[in-house]
């Protein structure tokens, strides 16, 4: 009969082999083939990265190109937008200076009168033509949009706040003022009443 033969078992160990049991092997987790995939994925990720960050910097640089460009065309419109309205006045000036060697080699005021009121027309010509408009301000009531008023002037031939007269002339650029004109307004005299149901509007 056999006699049987007691055999301790360390926890530690029966830990251990428990673990193994438990625990699966990388081939488990992860086939060869999925790593190999994995890898592949992560080299086209990188790639594309690539790929992406050039067509940045290209773009970068199409766009730094254009601006400067941009600016070098801006500059050369500034440069030379007055091109065509210098242009149209070289006639005048030309006119002009004929007019003082004129005046100069001869004493027919006269005839300069005369030539300088054609010049005067020319250029008018011209700034018209660029939209230089003129608005006679004389007779119309006063606004400091468009008038600026140099001195009030006491009258009861005129209702207040009139322009009475104009000293220098307001021009407008098409619809924007370039120039206010320079005007006198009227003023309800010292001590004269302002009509009953009126408004004084110097007050």
């Amino acid at each position: 009969m056999a006699v049987s033969e007691d055999h301790t078992i360390d926890p530690s160990e029966a830990h251990a082999e428990s673990s193994r049991q438990e625990a699966p092997g990388a081939e488990g987790i992860s086939g060869g083939g999925d790593v190999a995939s994995l890898s592949r994925e992560l080299a086209a990720e990188r790639e594309k990265s690539k790929e992406l960050y050039d067509k940045y910097l290209r773009l970068h640089a199409e766009f730094e190109n254009f601006k400067k460009r941009m600016e070098r065309e801006k500059c050369e419109y500034y440069k030379y937008a007055l091109e065509r309205l210098v242009k149209d006045l070289l006639p005048v000036f030309d006119h002009l200076e004929l007019a003082i060697k004129s005046a100069e080699e001869s004493k027919d005021f006269e005839g300069f009168s005369e030539g300088v009121t054609l010049i005067h027309k020319q250029l008018k010509d011209v700034l018209e033509k660029e939209g230089l408009k003129y608005e006679c301000a004389v007779g119309e009531p006063f606004d400091p949009c468009k008038h600026e008023a140099m001195m009030q002037r006491e009258t009861d031939a005129h209702e207040p706040n009139m322009v009475m007269e104009e000293h220098k002339k307001g021009y407008f650029l098409n619809d924007r003022l370039i120039r206010p004109a320079m005007v006198t307004v009227t003023k309800r005299p010292e001590g004269q009443k302002t009509p009953k149901g009126g408004h004084d509007p110097q007050r």
